[in-house]
């Protein structure tokens, strides 16, 4: 199925898109020459700035019907937001993909389900299944304070609760285990990347397990957890997931790699090994659900949130949470911020009055100069709140400065 569709899509963007078209004369390669995965190295990469550089023409197909396109745009987490253009098709299709992931982990076409997310995400006309009467939706602005969301959801009693994992992060850091007076059956977090400790907190407020999501504007939903919670499940029919290192080769098994991504069904605007600006660690293993799609052990975050130690040694931003501290009794949040090679600054949120701030700091400090290297400067900083970024995300891990 994937080398089929691959061919198609290939064949598709050369005919009909006008980037592609070039790039591949550019690289002196035909379609023809791209009959299976195996032949995806030939293709150059395509990153997103030279996507966001290109004028419509250039990257929407020539044969498609322009009455019936839908546009959305990413969030610019790496600062360069980028529009996206598909149809109803396509986005029906992609809606019909997150259910089956939903179905998996338990979700009802009943089901009363409550979105916490940007509002400028929220769709402007009803999907497929609202369409036929199912899937009842409350959309709740990530804006919002966490008083006027839980009045919110008090209000809908949703079956469901899908939304960033700092939102549910918050809620429960809010409210506890008063959460559970919703009787909400799932929870689903997605659009950021999760922590041990967050999910912990999560799954002990809301009394449920959650489900974490791997996703994007681009493609839809790349990568799920199933019941069993130990990996997450590639959507390897929909899109054409590469994993490569520093020098654009495969990576192995277990090892961390850069996310390049082949959209198989959109052909308003094909992206063809499209760079992620994720890292994330494939796996070979397999699951105890039975389910057979190839894996990811875990997602490490994007390009622009790693860090660098003193001497250039590149950090995940996986070891925070609850590292550096030895516990989260006395913070609710706390953000860490790379200012520039020789400076840290973490951000923190207090509980409450904070009595032995000096000393927490000062154990916290000692175990970020062990990993950083000792001339790290580290500086504490105490909010009354840590600001969103305009899309509404918390990013727990921000790097200012480049890696390359």
């Amino acid at each position: 199925m994937q080398n089929k569709r691959l061919r198609a899509i290939v064949k598709h963007a050369y005919s009909n898109v006008p980037f592609y078209h070039k790039k591949f004369e550019e690289a002196g390669i035909k379609p023809d020459d791209i009959q299976s995965v195996e032949d995806l190295n030939k293709i150059p990469l395509t990153t997103k700035l030279e996507i966001q550089s290109k004028n419509f023409q250039d990257v929407v197909a020539a044969n498609v019907d322009l009455k019936n396109l839908v546009k959305s745009t990413t969030s610019g987490s790496t600062g360069i937001p980028l529009t996206i253009f598909s149809d109803r098709w396509i986005e029906d299709f992609y809606e019909a993909v997150w259910m089956r992931a939903m179905f998996e982990d338990g979700l009802r076409l009943q089901d009363k389900m409550a979105i916490i997310a940007d509002p400028r995400s929220f769709p402007e006309k009803k999907g497929i299944f609202q369409r036929l009467g199912f899937k009842k939706r409350e959309y709740i602005s990530i804006f919002d304070s966490a008083e006027h969301q839980m009045a919110l959801l008090r209000e809908f009693k949703p079956d469901v609760i899908k939304g960033y994992a700092s939102s549910l992060f918050i809620l429960a850091a809010e409210f506890g285990e008063t959460l559970q007076e919703l009787e909400t059956r799932l929870v689903f977090s997605g659009a950021e990347l999760l922590d041990t400790a967050s999910r912990k907190v999560i799954c002990s407020a809301f009394g449920r397990e959650l489900f974490d999501f791997y996703a994007c504007n681009e493609f839809g939903l790349l990568a799920w957890e199933c019941k069993v919670h130990d990996l997450y499940h590639l959507n390897a029919d929909t899109t054409l997931v590469e994993f490569l290192d520093d020098e654009g080769e495969a990576v192995s098994p277990g090892e961390e790699g850069r996310v390049v991504c082949t959209g198989l069904f959109n052909y308003v605007m094909p992206l063809i090994r499209y760079e992620l600006d994720d890292v994330a660690v494939p796996v070979d293993d397999e699951c105890s659900c039975g389910i057979t799609l190839p894996s990811i052990k875990r997602i490490e975050g994007r390009t622009d949130d790693f860090l660098v130690a003193t001497n250039g040694r590149v950090i995940s931003p996986t070891v925070f949470f609850p590292y550096p501290f030895d516990n989260l009794d006395e913070i609710k949040q706390f953000r860490v911020v790379q200012e520039r090679k020789d400076k840290l600054r973490i951000e923190v949120v207090p509980k409450g009055e904070f009595l032995n701030r000096n000393r927490f700091f000062e154990k916290a400090e000692k175990k970020i100069k062990q990993l950083f290297g000792e001339d790290m400067n580290v500086e504490f900083k105490i909010l009354k709140a840590i600001p969103r970024d305009k899309t509404g995300k918390l990013g727990k891990v921000i790097s200012l400065i480049s890696k390359k």
